[in-house]
């Protein structure tokens, strides 16, 4: 049986998905700490009753190296022993724009205010508490590495996440089109519950543009499902180019 390719990549990730201010006792005191409420809506909207994966986003006072921020996450794993995953990002709220270390996978919620302390350590500087808000969207956009195989034609799943695909597509998308494109795919009643968002990774002195498909248990016949489907509505809709780049 001939070995599966994992290749690892570096690129982007954007998303839209409300989020709230965290109030509890445990964070350092007067940080701002903001909880995606509903992760991955797209999919638990239409799903009610799964168990909802925890995000959190740790929000800073200024904008830092990527470098800097995945320095400080490695140093605090292996300093510290602590399981979770932290990457680099922005949060775009009521239009305004904040620093973000996105951190995923905590193994404890008690831990929160020890890893900001962690990285406090580390040279990170938090923002002081925002005005408080509960479940309003934002546009999420992280910088991260991607540890995907290929399973088919342009397609990959992803290796270190479960239930997340990715398929190439021609050209870049904006949001607010790409949001209008997801809807038309989900008119299809056969392609319900996923959860979409935009992505991108680095390779051969270029950018590769993707989407990123969530769905629990997801196999790769529903993942290519899903992007014929985009695939024959970006040829329809978006060839002719609105803004979009084809």
């Amino acid at each position: 049986m001939e070995a599966s390719t994992l290749y690892e990549k570096f690129g982007g990730l954007l998303k839209e998905e409300p989020l709230s201010c965290l109030e509890d006792n445990i964070l350092l005191e007067n940080t701002c700490v903001l909880e995606a409420v509903a992760p991955f809506f797209g999919y638990y909207n239409e799903v009610p009753g799964s168990v909802v994966p925890r995000y959190l986003y740790f929000v800073l006072e200024e904008s830092c190296p990527l470098e800097k921020v995945l320095r400080a996450t490695l140093n605090i794993r292996k300093k510290h022993g602590i399981t979770f995953d932290g990457a680099a990002g922005s949060v775009t709220i009521y239009g305004q724009h904040f620093p973000v270390i996105r951190v995923r996978d905590l193994e404890q919620f008690s831990q929160v205010g020890v890893l900001q302390r962690y990285y406090q350590e580390e040279g990170l500087v938090f923002r002081k508490k925002l005005r408080k808000f509960t479940n309003e969207n934002a546009l999420i956009n992280l910088m991260k590495f991607f540890y995907i195989e290929p399973v088919g034609e342009m397609m990959y799943l992803d290796r270190s996440q479960p239930h997340h695909g990715y398929f190439t597509i021609p050209g870049h998308v904006v949001w607010n089109e790409f949001k209008e494109l997801t809807r038309e795919v989900k008119y299809d009643t056969n392609l319900l519950f996923f959860d979409a968002a935009l992505a991108f990774i680095y390779e051969n002195k270029g950018i590769t543009e993707m989407v990123r498909i969530y769905k629990e248990n997801l196999t790769v016949d529903k993942l290519s499902e899903i992007r014929k489907r985009y695939l024959k509505l970006l040829k329809t809709n978006y060839s002719a180019g609105t803004g979009s780049h084809f």
